[in-house]
């Protein structure tokens, strides 16, 4: 076996190693989360229909809303990523603090159900603690896909100038 052909089958094998590495689950997007639930009033037996419920991420301030609820009260919140959040009521009141940390696993999470209780007239809403400081999160999934690119374009770029013949003329040599 000659020193060319091990150095093309070492890169070929490296490459393969890299693409395998990077196409592997670390570098995948999650799969979106699913939230469903329902809107009640405070004594559970009646349903709130008209209501929006919304998942909004603490870090970004990015919002994901649901349509309003229907006669039986029902909602459903699509595409949200898996993470933390923060989620909020929107009623004909107002819009309420339902609950500061909602975790949502990848894919469809267990129902909620959201009892609205009617305040007192004249009596100012209680004060919400401060929101915790988020936490720091991951590489976020754009990153890695940055990432794997270079790693793929520098093992191109030494594949090329280890398989490269030192026997083969040079462009200056013309």
């Amino acid at each position: 076996m000659s020193w060319s052909t091990l150095r093309r089958s070492t890169a070929v094998a490296t490459i393969a190693g890299l693409v395998t590495i990077t196409s592997s689950g670390l570098v995948q997007a999650a799969p979106p989360s699913t939230l469903t639930g329902r809107v009640v009033t405070h004594g559970g037996a009646d349903p709130r229909a008209g209501v929006v419920v919304t998942l909004v991420e603490p870090a970004s301030e990015k919002a994901y809303r649901s349509s309003p609820t229907d006669a039986r009260g029902a909602f459903t919140i699509d595409a949200a990523p898996a993470g933390d959040y923060a989620l909020v009521v929107e009623a004909q009141e107002g819009a309420f603090l339902a609950s500061s940390h909602v975790q949502l696993a990848p894919g469809v999470n267990r129902p909620v159900s959201l009892a609205l209780k009617p305040g007192k007239q004249g009596e100012p809403p209680p004060a919400t603690p401060p929101a915790p400081a988020p936490k720091k999160s991951e590489t976020p999934t754009w990153a890695k896909w940055v990432i794997a690119g270079g790693v793929i374009v520098g093992a191109a770029i030494v594949v090329n100038a280890v398989t490269q013949d030192d026997n083969e003329a040079s462009p200056s040599s013309f």
